[in-house]
């Protein structure tokens, strides 16, 4: 009965001990936008997958990603590298009739981050691995004209990477304010390498 009591106090406890005194708690209140606050540096990839003429150019979506980004102050990587920060952007379409087109376009952002994995044996490492987490940029259905898709499609793109953008930068303004020492401490890391 006592172990049971014991559990219990424990767990009524366990948040106020992930909260720092006076602070905010990067567990707790950080959320995934705490995770992609200092990333700048990306490597995007593209899917094809449209039939049927809707989508003549599609290495479009890709420059038309890297352009805003990169307009924004961002690093684009040329290759892959181990671990990147991917972006991912998916069409998928085909011809609804000879001049109509439908098309679904999903953009995602791909970082790997280190979690614990729950009930892990302890191994010299430790209970925790990389795993990859998804941040999704935007997804939508485009129908319309076959000779306008092209067009609609990059607007869109262009969209999702307005919308990275602004969510990457409201993440560091957050951070700023909650967790000025993560920005100190980047800081001090950029410093180092120079």
């Amino acid at each position: 009965m006592k172990k049971y009591i014991l559990a219990l106090v424990v767990l009524i406890l366990t948040p106020t001990w992930a909260v720092a005194e006076d602070g905010a708690s990067l567990l707790l209140e950080g959320s995934l936008g705490s995770l992609i606050a200092l990333r700048d540096n990306f490597f995007i990839e593209y899917s094809d997958q449209v039939s049927d003429g809707c989508l003549s150019q599609p290495s479009k979506m890709k420059d038309k990603m890297e352009l805003v980004l990169r307009q924004n102050g961002f690093s684009i990587a040329a290759e892959e590298s181990f671990l990147p920060n991917k972006i991912t952007i998916t069409a998928l379409g085909f011809a609804t009739n000879s001049s109509s087109c439908a098309v679904h376009l999903d953009a995602n952002f791909v970082f790997w981050g280190s979690v614990v994995v729950p009930y892990a044996q302890t191994v010299p490492d430790g209970p925790n691995t990389l795993a990859p987490i998804t941040f999704p940029i935007g997804s939508i259905i485009l129908t319309g004209s076959k000779s306008s898709m092209q067009e609609r499609i990059e607007t869109q793109i262009k969209e999702f990477a307005e919308g990275l953008y602004l969510s990457i930068s409201r993440a560091k303004d957050d951070v700023k304010k909650k967790f000025p020492q993560i920005l100190e401490y980047q800081a001090q890391q950029k410093a180092q390498k120079k």
